[in-house]
């Protein structure tokens, strides 16, 4: 018995040749690995140089924190700085007027000395109504006498003294009867007003 096949048999695939090179002669596998070793060291390096991209990035982000951090900071130094200094100048001011209220306490101390020397002071004909003092040193002294030759007495007396520095002046005086009824009886009224012009200096 005879057999004949009588379908085409399919001819192999052949490649053009390219610029005279039969590329039906070229080991494509051979051709494949050249080309992964050609383009993977372009394809390596891109992806080495990504990393290093993304850490450098990294590091630039956590520079850029730090730098934040360090601006505030310096900002807060800057404000505490301001504070110590507005401290300081307020302290100043505290200690300069500690001084001047001691040096205020220091000429104004207790009248003690000025009382004692007005009271030596008085003629024995002399009396007081009343003595005042106010804050501003200023003296106002009110009474009579028998006679107006011992107010005078009495005033020559204690402007002597370096307590009121000659400044006690009379500002009113009169003839007064004791009383209503009385038309034989009458004395010297005064008023006299000065200034204590030292607390601390003592009596002549």
């Amino acid at each position: 018995m005879i057999k004949l096949n009588l379908l085409e048999k399919k001819k192999p695939f052949l490649l053009p040749s390219v610029l005279g090179m039969d590329l039906n002669a070229v080991n494509l596998k051979m051709l494949g690995v050249t080309l992964v070793l050609y383009y993977m060291p372009g394809f390596t390096t891109s992806l080495i140089f990504e990393q290093r991209t993304l850490d450098k990035q990294t590091e630039l982000q956590a520079l850029n924190i730090e730098n934040e951090g360090l601006k505030a900071k310096i900002e807060k130094d800057a404000n505490i700085k301001v504070q110590v200094d507005a401290f300081k100048d307020q302290v100043s001011k505290l200690e300069l007027r500690s001084k001047q209220v001691d040096e205020i306490l220091k000429n104004r101390t207790n009248p003690k000395k000025v009382l004692e020397k007005i009271a030596r002071s008085i003629p024995e004909d002399v009396w007081f109504d009343s003595m005042e003092i106010n804050d501003k040193n200023e003296i106002i002294i009110t009474g009579g006498a028998n006679t107006s030759r011992s107010i005078g007495e009495f005033i020559t007396n204690i402007n002597d003294s370096p307590y009121f520095g000659g400044t006690i002046v009379p500002r009113l005086q009169d003839n007064r009867k004791s009383s209503p009824d009385d038309i034989h009886s009458s004395f010297e009224y005064f008023e006299l007003s000065g200034k204590i012009v030292n607390y601390d200096m003592r009596s002549k």
